[in-house]
């Protein structure tokens, strides 16, 4: 049985900003703007749940601020979108 390769995995960093708000940071290496957006379209937006919401990305610094209702909830769907999150 032939199988698709598996999506390479990708590092983020998780940090509280208060209120419900986190800013997550790429950690991976990203070629360019346009696969930034990808990632954030396909992987993070499809991860959030009915009430969160995705902030304007910002490309230099590689980050987004998320809105989340629940963070254990959207931890949990990062693993499923082969992201991993780097832990201090």
């Amino acid at each position: 049985m032939l199988s698709l390769p598996s999506k390479p995995w990708k590092k983020v960093k998780i940090d509280a900003l208060g209120a419900d708000e986190y800013r997550l940071t790429f950690l991976s290496p990203l070629d360019d703007e346009a696969q930034f957006k990808e990632v954030l379209e396909e992987d993070i937006a499809a991860s959030l749940g009915e009430q969160d919401r995705l902030g304007d990305p910002d490309w230099p610094s590689r980050s987004v601020t998320v809105t989340l209702s629940d963070l254990a909830a959207f931890k949990r769907k990062l693993v499923y979108a082969s992201i991993m999150i780097e832990t201090a």
